[in-house]
Parts: structure tokens; C-alpha cells; sequence
């Protein structure tokens, strides 16, 4: 019973001491993967972690000369109705990408958090007539900009448009960092859902550290990268913090660690369509915040 005590405090203390240290813990990134979202409602971060640089969308199109209005092939005999959220996206919603880095300058870590899906409407809204509307007031971008990137992920593909930019935002930040603080910092990066994917493709694309949650899965999207070859895929250092099993963190295989918000040897072995679904309502990232531990940082114990 001593012998249990004392690993308990000793565990304690370990945790306390990262944390005085300046580590990030689970938590802090899951904070960071919600702060990217820019929610009214969201927490205030950590002294050690400080905001670095924000994606400049506009320069980035600029640097590309992408033409907005260029970008679909339609189908002749396609049912336009069916089509109509993602025919608006890819007619408009060109790239979509938000990043932002984080400096925690006691651990020289440079954390990229990527947003993830980011849709200002329901989707129950998406009717013929606000479509229309929205056409006209320029407002369709807002609604349904990262759909057509969620439809590729969905079909197994990598969303191109903004893996592309999140590359590019990378390389942006790392030569920031190295002109400001005359070093190389350590790359680690998080985000939920669409940014989960983002995350993990960019740590697997450059062999660094990634931390996600409620990811879909990107283990076939990463094969598809160019130089696969050159890329231990069963190695990789990423971990992901998931809630119970649903539509969206049960759609690929998964890449390294995968770690359950949830009680697991509770939850049935078979677990329903209509269960998945109802497990949704647990995937947005302020759900998953209640799932830690403030003070230690760590997964709560279900």
C-alpha cells in the first residue's frame, strides 16, 4: 500500500514539475486546437505558450494566382440540388486554410495548431433559397469554404487545397522563428477534426511530432504522399485523443497512438450506426476539453 502511495506522489510531483518546466501537456494542446477556431467563448492560454504568427490567407492566393472562379468541372446530368454545398465550395471556396503557431519559448517548441472544419451555419440551413442569398451577399465563403476538403478526406483522398497551404504556412513559421530567435525550434503540431488530418500529414510529411484529437484517421492518406518511401509510416510520433467511436474518428485507420477519452472496456464491442451518431454531439473540441484535467493536464479517468 506505501509502495502504491509513493508512486502516485511521485507521479504527482513529475506532473507538477513539467508543468513549472513549461511542457505542454495534452490539455494545452487540445486549448490550442480549440483557440484556433477563434470562438468568443474560448480560455485563456498558458503564460508559457505564446501566440507566434497567423496564416495570411490573401498573400498566400496571391503567391498562387489562384483564380476563385475557375475551379469545377461540372457534370452534365449531376442533381444540382445534391450538389449544391459542394459545387459552392469548390466554385468559391478555393483553399480555406486557417493555421497559427505558437511559441513556448522555455522548450524552444513551435506548435502549429491547423483549424478544422469551420462552418458558421447549420446544416439543416442549407436550403435552396439561403444558398441563393448567400451568392449574392458574398457570404456563401463563410458557410461552406472547407466541404470540398472534408468531401476528399471522406473519400480517402488528401485535401490538397489545404495541406498545400498548410505546408507553405510551415515553412513561413519556421523562418520566422530561426530570424527572431536566431535557432531552430522543435515542430509540433495539433488541431481537430480537418486539422487533425492537416496535423498529421504535415508531421508525417516532415517528420515531426503531432498531437490531435477526434482525428478521422489519415494512416491511407498518408500513404498517397509523394516520398512515402523515404517515411517510417509505422514510427511516426503522433498521438490522438479521441472521444467515443462516431461517424467521423471511426472513418480511416489511424496513424501511431491512439488514446480514448472514454471508458473503452464499458463501451459494447458492437457499436451501432444510431450509437455513432448520437456520439457526434461529443466531436466538437469544447467537449473534448472536459474530457482533461486542468491542473495536471492529462485525460481524465472515466
Amino acid at each position: 500500500m506505501r509502495s502504491i502511495l509513493f508512486y502516485i506522489i511521485l507521479f504527482s510531483s513529475v506532473l507538477s514539475s513539467c508543468q513549472k518546466n513549461g511542457v505542454t501537456t495534452p490539455y494545452e494542446y487540445a486549448l490550442l486546437s480549440a483557440h484556433v477556431y477563434d470562438d468568443k467563448d474560448r480560455k485563456e492560454l498558458p503564460s508559457h505558450l505564446n501566440q507566434f504568427l497567423d496564416f495570411d490567407e490573401e498573400n498566400y492566393k496571391a503567391r498562387l494566382n489562384i483564380d476563385l472562379g475557375k475551379v469545377i468541372n461540372m457534370v452534365d446530368n449531376e442533381d444540382w440540388s445534391a450538389l449544391i454545398p459542394y459545387v459552392g465550395a469548390k466554385t468559391l471556396a478555393r483553399g480555406g486554410y486557417f493555421g497559427r503557431a505558437y511559441v513556448n519559448k522555455k522548450m524552444n517548441h513551435l506548435i502549429v495548431a491547423h483549424r478544422g472544419t469551420d462552418l458558421n451555419i447549420k446544416m439543416n440551413e442549407l436550403s435552396l433559397d439561403q444558398i441563393s442569398i448567400a451568392l449574392d451577399n458574398g457570404k456563401i465563403w463563410d458557410m461552406i469554404k472547407d466541404m470540398d476538403d472534408d468531401y476528399d478526406i471522406f473519400h480517402g483522398k488528401i485535401p490538397l487545397q489545404q495541406f498545400e497551404a498548410a505546408q507553405h504556412f510551415v515553412g513561413e513559421v519556421k523562418e520566422s522563428y530561426v530570424e527572431k530567435y536566431k535557432k531552430s525550434p522543435q515542430i509540433i503540431h495539433t488541431g481537430h477534426s480537418l486539422g487533425a488530418v492537416l496535423a498529421e500529414l504535415c508531421a508525417v510529411k516532415d517528420n515531426s511530432k503531432a498531437i490531435t484529437f477526434e482525428s478521422p484517421g489519415s494512416k491511407p492518406l498518408a500513404l498517397q504522399l509523394v516520398d512515402i518511401q523515404y517515411i517510417d509510416i509505422e514510427n511516426v510520433d503522433i498521438t490522438t485523443y479521441n472521444a467515443e467511436p462516431n461517424q467521423i474518428n471511426t472513418l480511416h485507420e489511424h496513424l501511431g497512438k491512439v488514446i480514448p477519452l472514454y471508458d473503452k472496456p464499458k463501451l459494447q464491442s458492437a457499436h451501432s450506426d444510431t450509437e455513432k451518431i448520437l456520439s457526434l454531439k461529443l466531436h466538437p473540441i469544447k467537449e473534448l476539453l472536459k474530457r482533461f484535467d486542468e491542473k495536471n493536464g492529462e485525460p481524465k479517468h472515466p
